[in-house]
């Protein structure tokens, strides 16, 4: 939507300080800059024959610009309410600290960038009335759309959610604002072969634009040639560029659609550095885990054919050694005392065993666990628990829970054991409740029991003393993974374990599915 010629010239000349009613020459600007007065800025009531308290005055430019995005229909209401009155609170500081004329072009710049950030996923939603409310504060506003686009796509909150979500966005908001036909993020996959990665705007990814890309990662210069309306950028190191970023201009925008790509370049590199972070730690844990995996086998049958073997043998020998002494003893109070001490310390060795075996099947059972869907894997663990204490756990899952990457799988699968072992050893439960479910945003998970609970600074306390830290690696295994873990627990119960984890894969994976 462009505004008419006379009203941009109006607004021109309003901005000059034209047209002033008041014949005082000051611009319009900065006579909203002075609402309000020093004296209501320190928190003075100034003077009045009603004794009113005077309200500080909304500008009527900020007021126009609220307007424009009150004028999409949003989805949701109440966040974009929410995020009007930050942009709002950010505008007003601007324009309170700053007296300059030039003050409300940039508190009106501060609140566009911050409604199209915190309104980033709604916008990229919806890019036909992301790129129609550009054209509006740029031509009605005067907003600069590569000003905006500096903010929006620098902005560190993109490095705050999944790579592939931050990608999305980041890509989506390059349409909206620049002068584009379509984008297209070009990454090399485990082959060294050529991807598209992420293609947003009109079409497909052409042919020219793969071209251009190769030649990006080739180390070469981005020479258009023929292709005179594609703009290629590399994304991070010249020599050996994490991807390669390709833009197709507008007719006569080329120049124009290379400077709004250089604003996207630094954070897409950041993004994609973060991504690879994330994949070399899932790799790093998994080979870990492999490792730990072959050791708990071996550990296994080690205690089977070693601990356990010999705690029957000298079980065994303790007997034959009791009918000895009983024999050799003629007084019958004499063999009675010894036969109690030997049953005794046989109690004990029978009770070792037990505790051996329980502790070989375990670990071997945990060397395996992998080896099975993550859902029959959590009700294998669910059926184990109510094997030992009668209580059958109630389990919910929901959502494409096979999307959840092998080091979250593995992850949540340790927390509920743990938070299993922890109600069957010290809850006295006698109702817990198992839920899993998974989105587009990523996995939560909880475990509830109503048992007898417990106060969580002092138990951390004490565990860590007698050093059991099975709560505190709760809380390790999916800090590590970029998750939060929370426990609530009070003396008399319930006890809830929650997990949050973000959904993360890949770049490389995602385009190879795009691709299939």
């Amino acid at each position: 939507m462009t505004a008419p010629d006379s009203t941009k010239k109006k607004m021109a000349n309003n901005a000059n300080g034209h047209d002033d009613p008041s014949g005082s020459g000051r611009t319009h600007a900065a006579a909203l800059v002075e609402l309000p007065s020093q004296a209501s800025l320190r928190g003075e009531v100034p003077p009045s024959g009603r004794g009113e308290t005077r309200v500080r005055a909304l500008p009527a430019e900020l007021r126009r610009l609220e307007r424009l995005f009150d004028e999409i229909d949003w989805p949701d209401r109440r966040a974009f309410l929410k995020a009007r009155r930050h942009a709002r609170k950010r505008a007003l500081e601007t324009l309170s600290v700053d007296a300059a004329a030039s003050a409300m072009r940039t508190a009106l710049l501060v609140a566009s960038a911050e409604l199209f950030a915190r309104m980033r996923s709604e916008l990229t939603a919806a890019p036909r009335d992301a790129a129609r409310l550009a054209d509006q504060l740029e031509d009605v506003m005067g907003v600069s759309r590569l000003a905006l686009a500096r903010e929006v796509l620098r902005a560190p909150e993109l490095l705050t959610v999944s790579p592939a979500a931050a990608l999305d966005a980041q890509l989506g908001m390059l349409t909206a604002l620049a002068p584009v036909r379509s984008v297209s993020l070009w990454t090399l996959d485990d082959a060294e072969q050529i991807q598209c990665a992420r293609h947003v705007g009109e079409g497909n990814p052409s042919r020219g634009a793969r071209q251009l890309a190769t030649q990006l990662f080739a180390g070469q210069s981005a020479d258009a040639g023929a292709r005179r309306l594609l703009v290629g950028l590399p994304v991070g190191r010249w020599r050996h560029p994490l991807a390669a970023l390709v833009g197709s201009a507008r007719p006569g925008m080329r120049d124009a659609c290379e400077s709004f790509l250089l604003e996207a370049v630094s954070m897409l590199a950041a993004i994609l550095e973060r991504d690879a972070l994330l994949g070399a730690n899932t790799s790093t844990e998994r080979t870990l885990v492999e490792s730990s995996e072959r050791k708990l086998t071996r550990l296994g049958f080690d205690l089977h054919d070693g601990p356990i073997q010999d705690v029957a043998v000298v079980a065994s020998d303790l007997r034959a050694l009791r009918d000895e002494l009983e024999a050799m003893l003629a007084d019958a109070g004499a063999r009675k005392l010894v036969r109690r001490r030997v049953d005794e310390v046989e109690s004990q060795l029978l009770s070792l065993d037990v505790d051996l075996r329980r502790i070989s099947n375990e670990v071997r059972a945990a060397s395996v666990l992998l080896n099975r869907p993550f859902a029959r894997a959590l009700r294998d663990v669910a059926q184990a628990f109510a094997a030992r204490t009668n209580t059958e756990p109630r389990v919910e899952l929901d959502g494409e829970l096979g999307q959840l990457s092998a080091s979250q799988q593995i992850a949540l699968l340790n927390i509920v054991h743990e938070a299993l072992a922890n109600v069957r050893e010290h809850s006295d439960a006698k109702k817990v409740q198992i839920a899993v479910s998974a989105n587009a945003e990523g996995v939560e998970a909880q475990v509830i029991d109503d048992g007898q609970g417990f106060d969580l600074e002092s138990t951390l306390i004490r565990a860590a003393r007698e050093g059991r830290l099975g709560l505190v690696a709760m809380h390790e295994r999916v800090r590590l993974l970029g998750g939060q873990c929370r426990i609530d627990s009070r003396p008399g119960g319930p006890t809830v374990v929650s997990v949050a984890l973000e959904r993360w894969e890949p770049v490389g994976n995602e385009a190879q599915a795009n691709t299939a």
